[in-house]
């Protein structure tokens, strides 16, 4: 009987200390801003939040050095607060592809805005010539554009920064088989 007693005792007191293991581990944090500093990218500046679902994806400005960094990163709203999924950043290049991930709403492409002049960007998968407008956002700057694209698009694509009249300002492409940033 006292054998008994004391396996049980040991068996909840194992279950207490892995119930309260999960629960430290799965704490999140109560803002999305706070999720983004526990990754260590403090200093960093929201530009714009895309609500989707289960999360947001953020996109953020930080000073690095001498150059600017832009980051993108999914943030989820779990039972215990906010958590950074994944995500990264480019500093040096105008853009990046984030690959797709399970349990993300990526794949995406995002880049910056260099020309007060444009006022859309039009991304075309270059193999099947489906097109996709990106959303502009953000202000000065700090204006960035963004597009979800599917995971079977690609692997090559056409990104044009137009003017409010149509004309091309500038053209780039990427093929994420040889890099993720352009």
């Amino acid at each position: 009987m006292k054998n008994k007693i004391l396996v049980t005792g040991v068996f909840l007191l194992l279950v207490l200390a892995a119930g309260g293991y999960w629960v430290y581990s799965e704490r999140g944090e109560t803002t999305v801003y706070g999720a983004i500093e526990k990754t260590g990218r403090r200093g960093s500046r929201v530009i714009y939040q895309e609500k989707v679902k289960g999360g947001v994806v953020v996109f953020t400005k930080r000073l690095t050095g001498d150059s600017n960094t832009i980051d993108a990163g999914y943030v989820k709203k779990g039972l215990f607060g906010w958590k950074w999924i994944l995500g990264g950043g480019f500093s040096g290049h105008s853009g990046q592809y984030f690959q797709a991930v399970s349990g993300t709403p990526f794949p995406m492409l995002v880049g910056t805005i260099d020309n007060d002049q444009t006022t859309e960007i039009k991304v075309t998968d270059s193999e099947h010539r489906n097109s996709k407008d990106a959303k502009i956002v953000g202000t000065g700057d700090d204006r960035i554009w963004f597009v979800f694209v599917n995971e079977s698009d690609g692997p090559a694509f056409e990104i044009d920064t137009l003017s409010d009249s149509g004309n091309v300002l500038n053209s780039k492409t990427i093929d994420i088989r040889t890099s993720t940033t352009f």
